[in-house]
């Protein structure tokens, strides 16, 4: 009996251990996919934290040269949402944020309170309220970067 079992054994695998192998073999791919896909989104969530500081920081720029007295400077939102211009004086572009053409066609403006945003001289603000800016990929991420009206402060908020 024993001689039996040893020649049966030794033409090659069990079906049981075929599918024991598929099995695992299936679990460590689903475990790769979960990694791979939360890895995408933590990417998302830091490639829209760093959009919202560049476009918090074009404001403050604009700001910044309407105190000193170089009031035609403004910031123009594309028609199509997914990014902006920065004009240092009228027709002359010195900053243009394409979200499309970067490499980071997934972002675009869900909320607009205003197209242009422009300074008075005295820091205030042609235009305030919250712009949201939201992954096309992943809707529920969202940041709110909001000009507040007198001030022209600006905040970044994340939305959880």
């Amino acid at each position: 009996m024993e001689a039996f079992l040893q020649h049966r054994r030794d033409k090659g695998f069990l079906m049981v251990e075929w599918l024991a192998g598929i099995f695992v073999c299936g679990i460590l791919s689903l475990m790769l996919f979960a990694g791979v896909s939360s890895f995408q989104r933590i990417l998302a969530i830091e490639q829209m934290d760093g959009v919202a500081r560049d476009f918090a920081q074009d404001i403050m720029r604009v700001q910044e040269r309407a105190l000193n007295g170089y009031c035609l400077g403004y910031i123009e939102l594309f028609s199509s949402r997914k990014g902006y211009r920065v004009y240092r004086r009228p027709n002359l572009v010195e900053k243009k944020r394409d979200f499309a053409l970067a490499g980071s066609g997934t972002f675009r403006f869900s909320s607009v309170p205003s197209n242009i945003i422009r300074f008075s001289v005295n820091g205030v603000p042609s235009a305030n309220g919250i712009y949201i800016l939201q992954h096309e990929k992943y809707p529920s991420i969202k940041v709110n970067v909001s000009l507040q009206p007198v001030t022209g402060r600006v905040q970044i908020e994340r939305v959880r």
